[in-house]
């Protein structure tokens, strides 16, 4: 595998993960029957953005390491 072969599939999945990690633990302003005024009652309250990109990243690098070694 070329490395930008490598590095496409790799951004391929990380851009794939967030979006089974987003919905984990979240709690909506619906939840909490807590809305804001101009806000959906569908969002969150805490996003906890970081933890949810330092996850993302860790997870992404396993499927990655995963996948390349049967692509090799």
């Amino acid at each position: 595998m070329d490395i930008t072969s490598a590095i496409v599939l790799y951004l391929v999945i990380w851009f794939l993960v967030p979006l089974c990690i987003l919905p984990v633990r979240l709690e909506t302003q619906g939840d909490r029957r807590d809305t804001l005024p101009g806000t959906h009652a569908s969002s969150p309250v805490n996003p906890q953005i970081r933890r949810r990109l330092t996850w993302t990243t860790l997870i992404a690098t396993i499927f990655w390491g995963i996948v390349a070694a049967i692509i090799v």
